[in-house]
């Protein structure tokens, strides 16, 4: 059986949602979105990072968590980042669903 590699297309606003994204990881608002949960202590378990954002509703999950490693890679640096071991951008509802208090 053939190997077929696909990449889904970047959407358009991905440049701008990675920006932001930079901005509330270098100076977190008190409220509001984007919410970002950071767990594990990156020595022993490695990081779980979620981005609760209603802005992610049109993007793949794939898309969402490129997006967040990009922009983590970005502010804390590759050797940070790499101790990432699962990303995930979920909208509010989703988070809901997957049991993650955002109020």
């Amino acid at each position: 059986m053939p190997l077929i590699r696909r990449s889904p297309r970047q959407a358009p606003e991905a440049d701008r949602l990675r920006q932001l994204l930079v901005e509330e990881l270098k100076n977190p608002k008190p409220s509001g979105e984007p919410v970002i949960f950071l767990e594990g202590d990156g020595v022993r378990s490695g990081y779980h990072l979620f981005v609760v954002w209603n802005e992610w509703a049109n993007l793949h999950q794939r898309q969402r968590s490129e997006l967040i490693l990009d922009a983590f890679d970005q502010v804390q640096g590759r050797e940070e980042s790499l101790k990432v071991t699962l990303a995930m951008g979920l909208t509010r509802s989703e988070a809901l669903q997957a049991g993650l208090s955002v109020d």
